[in-house]
């Protein structure tokens, strides 16, 4: 899912050109997404659940990531929790399930926010809503004590045209994936508010961490793990900690707003 271009991060190297991905993570990122379309599933299992499956949206039944973040994301019970890139919706559905006062979930993709949509319905998670956004941009609100993205893992340098909607799930075209997610997390993050990024082995973690730098964030690895049906991927959850200096700095946001209901 594409966001738009920042700059680069102040203090080091310029990622906007990123070094070309190794070319067994492209290849099985392509492999992976022709798979999605030839299978053709409408359903698949997975955390105990039964889940319905549009056309053009990745299946989590796939690759493990999905179940890896799921079960171990920290959602706020009784709070609120964002989710960018929901694809199906597992991750958010769990967390409204799991006793988030609200859930938001959005995506760049019609077809996954309304698989989302139909997700939540199926399984009853009433405090979820499903919305179309690039990143940030129609995000309604503030507040958010939790944000999440399993962000694409692969970057891709600046002109790779996306030949469907589920390449984009796979590949980062210049990093603009993860340079709107860092640049934009402070204006929906409520006061205290955690920032939680998805990403695997086969991406650039170099660049990411130099992003994260260049807006303020200072990335941990919390947890990593790899298991079927991808084992040569290892799948890894980071926290983002503010690191600005008091008053700001970069990627500063702007004032308060208030939160959604």
């Amino acid at each position: 899912m594409s966001g738009p271009a920042a700059g680069p991060p102040r203090g080091g190297a310029d990622p906007r050109d990123p070094a070309a991905p190794g070319p067994h993570a492209v290849a099985d990122s392509i492999l992976l997404t022709e798979r999605l379309r030839s299978e053709d599933r409408r359903s698949f299992h997975l955390l105990g659940r039964t889940w319905e499956l549009l056309p053009e949206v990745f299946s989590p039944a796939l690759s493990s990531g999905t179940e890896f973040y799921t079960r171990r994301l920290p959602f706020p019970r009784g709070g609120r929790f964002l989710e960018i890139g929901c694809g199906a919706g597992v991750t958010s559905v769990v967390a409204a399930l799991s006793g988030c006062a609200a859930v938001t979930a959005v995506d760049i993709g019609p077809p996954a926010v309304a698989n989302t949509a139909r997700n939540a319905r199926r399984h009853g998670a009433t405090a979820l809503r499903a919305l179309v956004s690039d990143v940030f941009a129609a995000v309604p609100d503030r507040g958010y004590d939790v944000v999440f993205w399993n962000i694409p893992y692969v970057g891709m340098p600046e002109g790779y045209e996306h030949p469907s909607d589920l390449t984009r799930s796979v590949f980062d075209v210049g990093h603009r994936c993860c340079r709107a997610y860092l640049a934009g997390a402070r204006s929906v993050l409520a006061p205290g508010g955690r920032l939680f990024l998805g990403f695997g082995d086969i991406g650039d973690r170099a660049a990411m961490e130099a992003i994260a730098a260049g807006h303020g964030w200072r990335a941990e690895l919390l947890a990593a793990g790899r298991s079927d049906p991808d084992p040569h991927i290892e799948h890894r959850l980071f926290e983002l900690h503010d690191i600005r200096p008091p008053g700001g700095g970069p990627g500063s946001s702007p004032g308060p707003a208030p939160a959604g209901p």
